[in-house]
């Protein structure tokens, strides 16, 4: 069974992707923001990272940064999912190249996570 961590503040839409995801088959985990992710990841390493960006006491890129330092978390692959319009240069400087807009359109997230998990 894939594994997946969810990084996301908003608690309706953590909540609604974990049961969405898990009715798909994955195994997922949640946090509210970076911290909790990294700290989760110390317990185990999931097969695909969901993550917001703009989240309270450590954010998207300052969470993607401090996976970079590992050489195993550095290589799991990062879904970012954003209401917020972000630079491509931006997300691209931070590793970060797989991107979807918030609202989620249910399929096209599905296909995605399909693809890099």
């Amino acid at each position: 069974m894939k594994k997946i961590l969810i990084v996301e503040d908003d608690t309706s839409i953590r909540e609604l992707l974990t049961d969405i995801l898990e009715d798909e088959g994955y195994a997922v985990s949640a946090t509210a923001n970076g911290m909790e992710g990294l700290n989760s990841l110390a317990a185990s390493i999931p097969d695909l990272i969901i993550m917001d960006v703009m989240m309270p006491v450590m954010d998207g890129y300052a969470f993607r940064n401090e996976l970079i330092k590992n050489s195993t978390l550095s290589l799991i692959p990062i879904l970012v999912m954003s209401a917020q319009a972000q630079g491509a240069e931006k997300l691209h400087s931070h590793g970060l190249l797989n991107f979807i807009n918030k609202p989620l359109e249910l399929n096209h997230l599905l296909q995605t996570v399909s693809s890099l998990a």
